[in-house]
């Protein structure tokens, strides 16, 4: 589903990434692990596409296609989604109609859209926030349940989730889980990245990398990764 490989990366002038190697199967959760500033949001986005993430070395495949070079828009379009660390905020745009028109991009009848848009809703637990504009008047955990409820929307192949579990309560992180386990039992392939670590235990994750100074340094077994962070931090992995 997704191959990097030898990925360096720079934000504006600076390096933020310089060695990355990352591989995710069809339908897999892979956790990507680090502490602060140790290039992992750097390595989501340029995946996806950012265009301030600029790859100054590597590639990037999706599907068995080289991807490095192509807008946000042209990955969009072959299936990747991508839910941020910092939700934007945007003037006028109500949450429940940008949900429902992203839902009826993927159904057949405008009543399918309706019963589809409530049903997501429901599972983020977010219906009391569709009249609100996006990233108003809300809490941390309601931010980031009506992005997720976005990227559910959008039926991906490849979500790269970005910290669901900072800045959120306990709830919220349940919650989220619950979706984006959805996700993968309907087989989207999923790159979560998390400090914490907390969410991890509630996902169905495979494999887990370690980041570092830039650089993946470590990858195994999620439960093998998520124990040595546990019992010895990421210094271990220095």
């Amino acid at each position: 589903m997704l191959e990097v490989r030898d990925l360096a990366v720079a934000v504006d002038n600076r390096v933020a990434v310089e060695h990355a190697d990352l591989h995710v199967d069809e339908g897999e959760t892979v956790l990507l692990l680090g502490p602060n500033g140790s290039g992992k949001t750097s390595l989501l986005l340029a995946v996806a596409g950012h265009p301030r993430y600029r790859v100054i070395r590597g590639t990037i495949a999706f599907r068995g296609r080289d991807i490095t070079h192509l807008t946000a828009v042209e990955r969009i379009g072959m299936g990747i989604a991508v839910s941020f660390q910092t939700v934007p905020h945007v003037r006028g745009v109500k949450i429940g109609k940008l949900l429902e028109k992203i839902v009826c991009r993927h159904v057949g009848s405008q009543r399918e859209c309706v019963e589809e848009t409530k049903r997501i809703a429901k599972l983020l637990y977010i219906e009391h926030l569709l009249d609100r504009e996006i990233g108003y008047g809300m809490s941390g955990g309601e931010m980031k349940r009506c992005e997720i409820a976005m990227v559910l929307a959008m039926r991906p192949k490849l979500a790269l989730i970005d910290e669901p579990d900072s800045g959120v309560d306990v709830d919220s992180v349940l919650i989220i889980a619950n979706a984006l386990n959805e996700l993968v039992r309907n087989g989207t392939a999923m790159v979560v990245v998390t400090h914490s670590g907390f969410i991890a235990k509630h996902l169905r994750s495979s494999r887990a990398y370690v980041m570092v100074n830039g650089r993946t340094v470590y990858s195994g077994s999620s439960d093998d990764v998520l124990r040595l962070v546990m019992e010895k931090g990421f210094s271990v992995f220095r």
